[in-house]
């Protein structure tokens, strides 16, 4: 005790323990699973956070007020206002919720408002202890590596770490149970979302970094293989838009331009290998092979053309301004063209089949894995109590959609029940009001203006993930287990603006 005081008493102690916060969130948050596998995964990790956390937060506290420790970063920025406006309205819907004390913990999945305040702590200290560094992107992807590779491992028809219950394995989503389940996150559409934020962070540092990072090649082709075998297209609409987005940001000379080829290059040749991978079972023995198609001989070559060109312009150079507008020219061009052709050569079935009929006018509810129909039905709520919402949490007291489907193979029917917008920002509208939502999407705003303009490395690559990030969660759960790292690196995003500005 009297080390831990004296530790305490330190200056810069709050800065310290805020670093082993950050890297335990990175490290170990990821791949803590609990004891009981996927059958009480949200609760384990949802108890996990909050320890960590509240000891976090008491300590940090502690060493602020005895050694009136100074804060690495200025706390006064458009953003951070935003954010502070938004818990604000959170605490206010929370007070005059006619829920009482359901907004506490909430009634879906630990979304209340002591969730809520968890993560505010974690932007706010986040923000005023810590600056974005080297180590923080090492520990997230090796976190990353180890969930994707027992994501693999599940696809082979292992179950490592007993994850899935007693003789259940991957293969049995759709079958024996509704949703599926992979990695560590659990869910895949959070795993999904998981990698939204690594992906791009990744990525974009590979490109921007002084010195090239090649260990980072490897993991960035394991988050997209991972990435495919999720079966989310949020997650692959969300890279993708990422990437017609960040180039004009990121690639600025030749040099930069030769990286990104060769990050694109491996995410493709990774794409075609997820593309071409077949897994299931027959007669009760799981197989594994993998069955080339158009797709994946199309990405085969996108990477083997990508490589070659960025071996061809090595030694070449490019004026800035022209590398912009050129990138910019060309996902424009992208954006059109592709939906010109899913408008007018639609494929039969799929979620680009349901992208065409959209297009064409045509709704309905089934589309988006139902998110239609879940989004209609939670909508007709908000004239309710459209300022301040019902409190943090509460969605599932006021929505009564069951999903049922009779499966052959088992004689079973699987239910589901709805307990979630399966959209972040309806989600926040329904909850917490109108006004907490505009001032997510201001504060989502301010902080892409600022990334852009007087951001520099760190600023860029965190900007890169929180946007993908941001994007996926038009279709996306925002559940604890994933939200509390996009709450962190939005404080190191703000951090890394202020030290910026400091500088400067």
């Amino acid at each position: 005790m009297k080390k831990l005081s004296a530790f305490i008493k330190e200056a810069g102690a709050a800065s310290r323990l805020t670093d082993k916060y950050i890297l335990a969130m990175l490290l170990i948050y990821p791949l803590f699973v609990g004891f009981w596998g996927y059958t009480r995964l949200t609760v384990s990790k949802s108890v996990f956070f909050a320890v960590l956390t509240l000891l976090w937060l008491m300590l940090t506290v502690a060493a602020s007020v005895k050694s009136r420790d100074a804060a690495t970063s200025r706390a006064g920025n458009a953003p951070l206002r935003l954010i502070l406006a938004y818990f604000a309205l959170c605490c206010a819907s929370a007070l005059f919720s006619p829920y009482g004390a359901s907004v506490l913990l909430g009634e879906g999945r630990f979304d209340g408002l002591l969730s809520l305040l968890l993560c505010a702590a974690v932007l706010f200290g986040t923000a005023r202890f810590a600056e974005p560094k080297c180590a923080y992107l090492a520990a997230s992807a090796a976190s990353g590596v180890i969930c994707c590779l027992i994501g693999i491992a599940q696809l082979f028809g292992f179950n490592p770490f007993d994850l899935f219950p007693s003789d259940y394995n991957f293969y049995d989503a759709g079958s024996r149970f509704s949703a599926i389940f992979i990695g560590t996150i659990g869910n895949a559409d959070l795993f999904s979302a998981y990698l939204c934020l690594l992906l791009p962070i990744s990525a974009a540092y590979y490109i921007l970094a002084v010195k090239r990072p090649v260990w980072l090649l490897p993991v960035i082709a394991i988050f997209g293989f991972s990435l495919v075998e999720c079966k989310v297209s949020a997650g692959l609409l969300a890279v993708c838009c990422t990437a017609l987005i960040a180039p004009p940001l990121l690639i600025t000379n030749g040099g930069r331009l030769c990286r990104a080829l060769e990050c694109f290059a491996v995410l493709c040749f990774a794409f075609c290998l997820a593309s071409g991978f077949q897994g299931g079972r027959e007669s009760g023995v799981i197989r594994v092979d993998f069955a080339p198609s158009v797709i994946s001989a199309a990405l085969l070559i996108l990477a083997i053309s990508s490589a070659i060109a960025s071996l061809l312009l090595k030694k070449s150079d490019f004026p800035p301004k022209k590398l912009q507008v050129f990138f910019a020219s060309l996902s424009c061009v992208i954006v059109l063209a592709s939906l010109a052709a899913v408008y007018y050569i639609p494929p039969e079935s799929g979620t680009l089949y349901e992208l065409s009929q959209v297009l064409h006018g045509n709704f309905d509810d089934s589309f988006g894995s139902s998110r239609l129909l879940i989004w209609r039905e939670t909508l007709a709520l908000f004239s309710d109590r459209p300022l301040l919402g019902s409190g943090p949490g509460t969605l599932p007291l006021r929505v009564d959609i069951e999903f049922s489907r009779y499966v052959e193979e088992t004689g079973q029917t699987l239910r589901s029940y709805v307990d979630n917008a399966h959209n972040e920002y309806l989600g926040i509208l329904i909850n917490t009001g109108l006004l907490s939502l505009l001032c997510h999407l201001a504060a989502q705003a301010a902080s892409v203006i600022l990334a852009a303009k007087h951001g520099g490395t760190a600023a860029k690559c965190l900007i890169c993930g929180l946007v993908c990030y941001w994007i996926q969660a038009f279709f996306g759960l925002g559940l604890i287990i994933v939200s509390p790292f996009m709450w962190l690196c939005w404080g190191l995003l703000i951090s890394a603006l202020n030290n910026n500005e400091a500088r400067t």
